[in-house]
């Protein structure tokens, strides 16, 4: 044989080798989160449950979650990281016992899973949106829970405690069906809506949808019999023209509740505002009520709504609402999150006064209760 045709056959042969290594070894998942749920949007591309951190040695996987990668106990979403006891990411927040992210989670033992979806890829919630547990508004402007109900991120306004996140430890719904208080005034009760119900009959309709339990619970009944085929709970404490003051005077101890809620919907402010009342007062009058309401339910949810708009310009409206967030922060610590309602559009407030929803308001609000509550829901 030729030398040239040696030096061929031996270039042949080294080419085959690098061939065959460049395609023996184990390929990364896709940066799907790994072995945890958490998917690829639920974290950075190069961060928490990323490109970089995800498949096999990516976030929530064999490796990543470590002291030094994303969502590790020093990383996005530790223990003392974004978020408080209940915030995000928080040690019994999102990304801790209960919130998403968790330990068999993408983001590590207590990893948010994501700086953006806050938490997206809890146990049963793989890309999810967010923590159930974690602050809502939850978190959002509740010191940033993890992603909500609307996967807003961090922080957002009706984020944080999102409904697709894994149940974790804490779950407010002792039984089913899970008993949820209506409170407020009569936004609450529904006043100037179709049915009289407002969003509670919307709120039941997404409900029967999912195959979920609830029941309402009150001393007033309003609204039709059934819904969705289903017997409707009337009951609620929604009293026309009431004050923030005057609907503290409905719950302990002052009162009694028929019986513990398990999830209390909180929409207060609305008629102070219309009176023109200070908003600081009424701010503080709001933080007074949430704390009777923790101490006669301490393992109750609490919603807080930062109210839906008014009709028509008013200083003290905007002024008030731009306290809420930090009322709910300073109760975060007890299961307190916050729903962001003031986004609805101005065209959805077009009932009674120029201060009552429409149908569809009333329904655009039932979206927003149940994207906070969903995930808990029996």
């Amino acid at each position: 044989m030729s030398r040239n045709s040696l030096v061929c056959l031996f270039s042949f042969g080294i080419s085959i080798g690098v061939l065959a290594c460049s395609s023996s070894g184990t390929q990364p998942e896709g940066g799907t989160g790994g072995l945890g749920s958490g998917g690829s949007a639920s974290g950075g591309s190069t961060s928490s449950g990323g490109a970089s951190s995800g498949g096999v040695t990516g976030s929530g996987g064999t490796s990543s979650g470590g002291s030094s990668a994303s969502g590790g106990s020093s990383a996005s979403g530790g223990s003392s990281a974004s978020g408080g006891s209940f915030g995000t990411g928080g040690s019994s927040a999102s990304g801790g016992s209960f919130g998403t992210g968790g330990s068999s989670a993408s983001g590590g033992s207590s990893g948010t899973g994501g700086a953006a979806t806050g938490g997206s890829g809890g146990r049963l919630g793989s890309g999810g949106a967010g923590g159930r547990a974690a602050g809502g508004a939850a978190g959002s402007n509740n010191a940033g829970g993890s992603g909500g109900g609307h996967s807003g991120g961090a922080g957002g306004t009706t984020s944080t405690g999102g409904a697709g996140g894994s149940t974790g430890s804490y779950n407010p719904c002792k039984a089913s069906p899970c008993v949820i208080l209506p409170l407020g005034d009569s936004i609450t009760h529904g006043y100037s809506s179709t049915d009289d119900a407002g969003y509670r009959s919307a709120l039941f309709k997404l409900v029967v949808a999912a195959n979920q339990n609830v029941t309402f619970i009150g001393s007033l009944t309003n609204g039709p019999t059934t819904v969705s085929g289903k017997t409707f709970p009337r009951n609620h404490e929604g009293h026309d023209g009431f004050t923030v003051t005057q609907i503290t005077g409905l719950v302990p101890p002052a009162k009694s509740f028929s019986m513990t809620p398990h999830i209390v919907l909180l929409h207060a402010g609305t008629n102070d505002m219309t009176m023109n009342a200070d908003p600081t007062t009424t701010a503080n009058q709001l933080s007074t009520l949430i704390t009777d309401l923790v101490n006669a339910a301490p393992d109750a949810l609490i919603v807080v709504a930062k109210i839906i708009p008014l009709g028509y310009s008013n200083t003290n409206y905007t002024s008030y609402i731009a306290k809420i967030p930090g009322v709910v922060q300073a109760h975060s610590s007890n299961h307190v999150i916050m729903v962001d309602m003031s986004t609805l559009p101005t065209s959805d407030i077009r009932g009674s006064g120029n201060v009552h929803p429409t149908d569809q308001g009333y329904a655009d609000m039932a979206s927003l209760w149940y994207g906070a509550i969903k995930g808990y829901l029996p």
